[in-house]
């Protein structure tokens, strides 16, 4: 099966993934899917990746090495644009922290920098630049970087109704609104 996923992969230019964690009877599981349309038919295709087992918490190292680690083991890792997780702080971190948009410095970004001294940034003060772009986009194997994240907007649809609308009803005007339409709404 893995094998005639990686097959319809491999033509594919640009793929989204999805990642979940949870615990079910003390045992923890991550779960990855692969989104991508196929360029000759315009079709969409979807494949689960991964059901995992995770030993121990779901720290965010963790859950980028895995994320990581099946991106690698599928050959995907440099066709994947953006993956999909909800609003845990775990993965939020993960992708602070291991996120390719965090780990790219460039050489304007380093001159305009408020810490760097701009002496060294101009032209013709004896400092050559090197161009390591060949060195940092080769993958060891060692370094773990993840794509683009996206929040899911179901389960911030879905904080938003259920948290954020309990801590509104300390407002008394909110809470009045409140009230009267749950109550015409029950009586429907």
């Amino acid at each position: 099966m893995k094998q005639k996923v990686t097959a319809a992969m491999s033509d594919v230019e640009w793929i989204a993934t999805t990642v979940d964690c949870w615990t079910a009877r003390r045992k923890s599981f991550i779960g990855v899917t692969a989104h991508w349309i196929n360029p000759g038919s315009l079709e969409r295709h979807s494949a689960a990746l991964a059901c995992k087992r995770q030993k121990g918490s779901h720290t965010f190292e963790v859950l980028a090495s895995a994320m990581n680690d099946i991106h690698s083991e599928y050959e995907i890792h440099d066709k994947v644009v953006c993956t999909t997780t909800d609003s845990g702080s775990n993965f939020l971190k993960a992708f602070r922290v291991f996120g390719v948009e965090n780990n790219i410095e460039t050489e304007a970004s380093m001159c305009e920098s408020e810490d760097t001294d701009s002496e060294g940034c101009g032209e013709g003060d004896g400092v050559e630049f090197q161009d390591t772009s060949l060195l940092l986009d080769q993958d060891d194997g060692f370094e773990v970087q993840l794509p683009k994240h996206q929040k899911c907007a179901c389960h911030i649809l879905n904080l938003v109704s259920s948290v954020d609308a309990q801590k509104a009803l300390s407002n008394e005007h909110y809470k009045k609104l409140y009230r009267s339409v749950f109550s015409k709404c029950q009586a429907l």
